[in-house]
């Protein structure tokens, strides 16, 4: 995936950014346009087969919160997506900000009982984007983003041999997959982004605090102050 971290793919997904707000009709004349995230998460339950991810900042989640590590789109906003990263997360608080992200469900950090094998269900999951009622994405495979690297944490065993505190993981790459043909956030429009299981998951670790949780976090352009608000 090192093709994703280069100056010249940077300056290729600006470009193709530029022109695909221009042919959405968007005026980037008057805009700032830069790199940047959307980063929007969900808490992971026992007993539900899919899960909605609000894209705009105004919109109440599920469980009505947003939380404080998430990254969504000012209505004025546009947002061009060229990058797709999927990551599982076990936060001590709502309000945690030291959690690391995780491309598989390591047994070692979703300890629970069955609840490293049931969190493989998200990777035989998919996500579809909906704007203005219209599916513009149907399908997006999550086994896309299921990443165990060559180094696993691994717990110690007192006297016999030393433990490995974290996976190997490269969040510059790990984990992300290229989105091509791009999708255009438009924060003028209503957009539905909605993971469908296959399965109920049969196992989370907590239900409150501490909580999984799924990230789905996208890399772009962003282009502030690009759409009209009416």
């Amino acid at each position: 995936m090192s093709q994703l971290n280069s100056t010249l793919n940077s300056r290729y997904v600006f470009d193709n950014a530029s022109d695909m707000l221009q042919e959405a009709g968007l005026d980037i004349q008057n805009s700032v346009l830069t790199q940047s995230d959307l980063v929007l998460e969900q808490q992971l339950a026992t007993g539900l087969t899919q899960y909605q991810f609000p894209v705009l900042n105004n919109q109440n989640g599920p469980a009505n919160t947003m939380f404080n590590t998430e990254i969504r789109l000012n209505q004025q906003d546009s947002f061009v997506a060229s990058a797709w990263g999927a990551f599982l997360l076990k936060a001590a608080t709502v309000v945690d900000a030291t959690f690391i992200v995780h491309t598989y469900p390591n047994p070692v950090t979703f300890a629970g009982a069955g609840v490293a094998a049931a969190l493989e269900t998200i990777y035989n999951s998919y996500c579809k984007i909906t704007a203005n009622n219209q599916v513009i994405l149907p399908v997006w495979h999550l086994s896309r983003h299921r990443n165990v690297p060559q180094s696993q944490a691994v717990a110690g065993d007192a006297g016999v041999y030393p433990g490995i505190a974290y996976d190997q993981i490269d969040l510059s790459s790990d984990g992300f997959y290229p989105m091509e043909p791009n999708v255009v956030f438009i924060g003028s429009k209503n957009y539905q982004i909605q993971v469908v299981l296959p399965a109920a998951l049969a196992a989370v670790d907590g239900t409150g605090t501490p909580s999984d949780r799924l990230r789905l976090h996208y890399r772009g352009v962003l282009a502030q102050n690009s759409t009209i608000i009416t």
